[in-house]
């Protein structure tokens, strides 16, 4: 257990912390959205969380501590939001329909979550129904099962039955990704039996079984398209599979023809026509626009339109990924964003938003670049870029690390006497970020370069500045205190020690 404990923690370091400096991380960035039946409750963990640990905390998306609420609401010592379950007259839209982050601190820093939608759902009575259908023989019949709109987006059908039998996808029966039954090649003996579906709640599993319907099948006569199945607006997030339904009555039977944004498709291997409609695989954001399915036979036409978009899910990035710099300096950074051209961005430092103002500039078209001067040692911390599109958003961040760059003097000359003529050479060894620029003087006056004075400097790999003054030919006016000032964006230090060119008298 313990060799498994130190691979565990080797491995979180290795997936969520790209700065080793930094320890803070996220297990769960990618959650957004909380969805619970009020009868059961909810917990949350919360998506942030550090090494070693840190302080946890949950908020409302207007900045107000989560505070604990007996029976209600209550945040765990570990960070786990927890919403008890309730009865529909306790519902609070404040607590129970909401959007919370969480936050994560320690000595790094603070980082907070992506926006997490909680949502509990209210158990309610409601029924599902199938109404009779009319399709004449050999051709197909469509049989659906009405959801009431309030709870439509949590219950799915999960199965048909005929006459208590439940039925399977087959040679004649088909069941649609939406939940639609098809029965082709109708025969008269399908009149015989009674239709129902089966539905479930995703959230409070509860099930429900429709009425029984029938299938009236008349002998084939020639008539006008008729639309049985289509759709108005479909979603689906890239790379998954979507089904477009388009399918209509007629005799003779009907001809299919698909056009999207008023031009007919593109021959393209992810595109399908199916007996139901249309079957896109791997859908691409490029496939999004308006779909029309023109149906048609030698009585009439009809058609089916509707809308497809497809989503990428938000993603982004902050450069630089590692920012170390000193007190005093300029820090940029640049966030990128791809998934979407329309969302809303901000940054922020330990969990709180910036603004412009004061030395921090935001700058691009959707403010992506964000600078700021004469950084103080409290500006240091984590910084975070957000993007937020209606319920979707992400999240990149960077630790930035800041260091006293006031100059340094690592060694320097010495006091000394010379001869006259003599050769000197004075040296300061310095460091300091911002890279310092030095200055000689002479009892306070600045050396100036001439035929004898020589000034310069060299960087060494580590980036500290070695500055020399060469004085050749020394002579008596040459004697004084000389010193080297190192001066940066961080501050100023200086060094000074008193150079005697002997006065040689002629016996």
């Amino acid at each position: 257990m313990r060799i498994l404990a130190i691979i565990f923690f080797q491995c979180i370091l290795n997936v969520f912390s790209e700065d080793l400096h930094s320890s803070l991380y996220f297990v769960n960035a990618s959650l957004q959205e909380v969805v619970f039946a009020s009868t059961t409750g909810t917990l949350v963990p919360c998506p942030a969380a550090a090494v070693p640990p840190a302080t946890l905390r949950w908020y409302l998306a207007t900045g107000e501590e989560s505070y604990n609420v007996p029976g209600i609401r209550h945040v765990h010592p570990n960070g786990t939001l927890q919403i008890f379950h309730f009865p529909p007259s306790s519902y609070s839209k404040v607590i129970h329909d909401n959007t919370y982050y969480c936050t994560a601190e320690n000595p790094s820093g603070k980082i907070r979550s992506q926006d997490v939608h909680i949502k509990a759902v209210l158990r309610e009575p409601y029924t599902v129904r199938v109404a009779d259908q009319t399709a004449m023989r050999g051709s197909v019949a469509v049989f659906k099962c009405i959801i009431p709109s309030s709870v439509e987006k949590y219950v799915t059908v999960v199965s048909w039955e005929r006459d208590t039998v439940p039925l399977v996808s087959g040679p004649r029966f088909l069941i649609t990704s939406t939940g639609a039954l098809y029965i082709l090649d109708v025969q008269k003996e399908d009149e015989l039996f009674n239709y129902r579906c089966m539905t479930r709640h995703r959230y409070t599993s509860e099930t429900r079984q429709s009425n029984s319907a029938r299938l009236f099948v008349p002998d084939p006569t020639n008539s006008a398209p008729a639309i049985l199945d289509g759709f108005e607006k479909r979603e689906v997030m890239a790379s998954h599979r979507v089904e477009l339904p388009c399918k209509a009555s007629g005799h003779p039977a009907p001809k299919y023809r698909w056009l999207k944004d008023n031009r007919p498709l593109e021959p393209d291997t992810r595109f399908r026509q199916s007996v139901t409609g249309l079957l896109i695989e791997r859908a691409q954001p490029s496939d999004s626009g308006n779909y029309v399915c023109e149906v048609w036979n030698s009585y009439g036409n009809a058609e089916v339109i509707g809308r497809l978009l497809v989503k990428e899910p938000l993603r982004l990035v902050v450069s630089p990924r590692k920012v170390k710099g000193s007190v005093g300096s300029q820090v940029s950074l640049s966030c990128s964003v791809t998934g979407s051209d329309e969302f809303d961005l901000s940054w922020y430092r330990n969990g709180e938003k910036i603004n412009s103002g004061g030395g921090v500039h935001m700058n691009g078209i959707n403010k992506e670049n964000l600078v700021m001067d004469g950084m103080a040692k409290s500006d240091g911390g984590v910084y975070q870029c957000f993007a937020r599109k209606n319920k979707m958003s992400a999240q990149d961040f960077v630790q930035v690390i800041l260091e006293d760059g006031t100059p340094k003097i690592l060694s320097a000359f010495s006091e000394k006497v010379v001869s006259p003529n003599e050769f000197v050479s004075l040296m300061c060894h310095v460091k300091g970020t911002p890279q310092p620029v030095v200055t000689w003087t002479l009892d306070d006056d600045l050396v100036m370069k001439d035929s004898r004075h020589r000034m310069g400097h060299s960087i060494t790999a580590e980036g500290n500045v070695i500055s020399y003054l060469n004085i050749s030919q020394t002579q008596v006016r040459d004697s004084g205190v000389y010193r080297c000032t190192c001066n940066n964006s961080a501050g100023t230090v200086s060094y000074q020690a008193r150079i005697n060119v002997l006065l040689i008298l002629d016996r």
